[in-house]
């Protein structure tokens, strides 16, 4: 199982067969992350604001604010300020 992977300041929280999370720090030095999960990703914003892009459509989502992002679709967050994000990614059952 592959895990997500950024140039942005990121944790692994846990990692099991379920379930992958992931705290994501972005900042003026890092203020974007791009990827394409082949699982289903739940995006949570826990400190600042972002803007998420799925397939080029914008998302405007701020602290405590989540969202969905189905499997295999292209995703961008883009943060103007610092911004910690919490990715949880569900690994498809077999």
């Amino acid at each position: 199982m592959s895990r997500l992977r950024t140039e942005a300041a990121q944790r692994c929280l846990f990692y099991n067969d379920c379930v992958q999370a992931h705290l994501l720090g972005l900042d003026r030095r890092c203020p974007c992350y791009e990827a394409c999960a082949a699982d289903e990703t739940t995006v949570v914003i826990t400190f600042g604001e972002a803007a998420a892009y799925l397939d080029g459509a914008e998302v405007r989502l701020r602290c405590g604010e989540r969202l969905r992002v189905p499997a295999a679709c292209p995703l961008r967050l883009v943060a103007a300020e610092a911004a910690d994000v919490l990715l949880l990614r569900s690994p498809a059952a077999i």
